[in-house]
């Protein structure tokens, strides 16, 4: 009362112009924008330190030296600090044995099953070839664009999350989660219930009754057997350290899995050339998770180089790219067959399936029929540290209800007929 009114006093002060001065300022000093945004995340962090009195705040000495640093050298810092006060619980990166100690529990472990990992859902070749999904292994699912990495992932990796009740991470970036969630739902309608959803009615909306009923009862089977069990990670921005951090941060609360959709350099390394910057990236996921360290079995999809799509896929189709491999246990790459390889086409190929003979007992092979009007993939295990690679598998593809039907062995000459 008996004042000037705000806006009086605002245009008293200059108004907008002095908020368009400072606007012009600032598009001149733009550089500093990273500074400042990194400052304000420092000083965050350590509001929430001193929230959880992890700090000292009445230490004016180590309040003015963590005020000094840079959010990179407070992070270290306190990264340094943590593993310090634990340093006595396993001092030294380096474990000494003796190789022929402890040989009986190596025997019993075997003889358990121990060795194998959780089993992918539908996947009997699959998993009797690399030995199911095992934690602190790393696995890439590598296909063309188009063809099914998402797709492949979801029935074969996260439905076995769901069936084996196993926490995990899905990080994805190509795709929003509301679409993964569409997904899911189509997946679990046609390979769980059985009652099959066409994925581009999904999307027209105005669903019939019997639609709806089907969508629902997928909803239900979802929330009764995977509540809690999936934290999704939407990335805005790629970056590689976002995962990695949040591994660390999911682990000790039991996340023993983590699906990256789609896995690719980081344009964050922008010194680096696109392939050097994605071989980092794999070898720092790969010291994260494996065995020794936290222990993370990890499903990769990446895409298949442009151009590289041959008759038979090895790790050379990875192109510069080839280094990722390295630290891969399990390389999975996969294509559509061709036309000309249907039975009575130039380079027909001979799928099969094994089956014991009544009379010797031992395990002979029956050729499978393929159905001309049917789509097929055809699996190339390009690396396996838990199996043979001579053999591939085939997959009956449904795109319209999201299903890839294991359905026989195959093998794809290495010669002749190369795009």
């Amino acid at each position: 009362k008996n004042k000037k009114s705000f806006i009086e006093v605002y245009n008293e002060f200059g108004g907008y112009k002095v908020i368009d001065d400072l606007m012009q300022e600032c598009k001149k000093d733009h550089q500093n924008d990273e500074y400042h945004l990194s400052e304000m995340q420092k000083y965050e962090s350590l509001r929430k330190f001193q929230k959880e009195s992890l700090i000292n705040v009445e230490n004016k000495d180590l309040i003015n030296k963590l005020c000094k640093m840079t959010l990179k050298q407070l992070q270290a810092y306190m990264q340094y600090r943590h593993k310090e006060a634990f340093a006595h619980i396993n001092s030294g990166e380096v474990v000494e044995h003796d190789l022929v100690d402890e040989l009986d529990e190596t025997i019993e472990e075997l003889n358990s099953g121990e060795q194998m990992g959780s089993p992918l859902h539908d996947a009997p070749r699959l998993n009797r070839k690399i030995k199911g999904w095992k934690d602190g292994a790393l696995y890439y699912l590598i296909l063309s664009s188009g063809v099914g990495k998402s797709s492949i992932a979801m029935e074969k990796f996260v439905l076995s999350l769901f069936e084996n009740k196993e926490k995990a991470i899905l990080a994805i970036n190509e795709e929003s989660v509301k679409k993964w969630r569409s997904l899911l739902l189509a997946t679990i309608a046609s390979k769980i219930l059985k009652k099959p959803i066409n994925r581009e009615k999904l999307y027209e909306g105005n669903f019939k009754p019997e639609v709806l009923e089907r969508l629902h009862a997928a909803k239900e089977w979802a929330i009764e057997n995977g509540k809690g069990l999936i934290k999704t990670l939407e990335l805005k921005k790629y970056r590689i350290e976002d995962i990695l951090n949040r591994v660390e941060l999911y682990r000790p609360l039991g996340y023993n899995k983590l699906i990256i959709d789609t896995f690719k350099p980081d344009r964050s390394q922008t010194e680096l050339a696109r392939w050097e910057a994605f071989s980092n990236s794999a070898q720092e996921l790969h010291d994260l998770i494996k065995e020794d360290n936290y222990n993370v079995g990890t499903l990769a999809t990446v895409q298949l180089k442009l151009g590289k799509e041959a008759r038979y896929l090895d790790l050379e189709c990875t192109g510069k790219s080839m280094e990722i491999n390295e630290v891969a246990s399990v390389v999975m790459m996969g294509r559509l067959m061709f036309s000309d390889e249907y039975p009575g086409e130039k380079f027909e190929l001979k799928p099969y399936n094994y089956k014991k003979d009544e009379i010797t007992g031992e395990w002979i092979t029956e050729p499978y029929k393929l159905d001309p009007d049917k789509k097929y993939l055809i699996l190339f295990l390009s690396k396996n540290r838990f199996g043979s690679e001579d053999e591939q598998i085939l997959y009956e593809v449904n795109y319209e209800i999201n299903s890839f039907k294991e359905v026989a062995y195959v093998k794809v000459p290495r010669i002749g007929g190369i795009y």
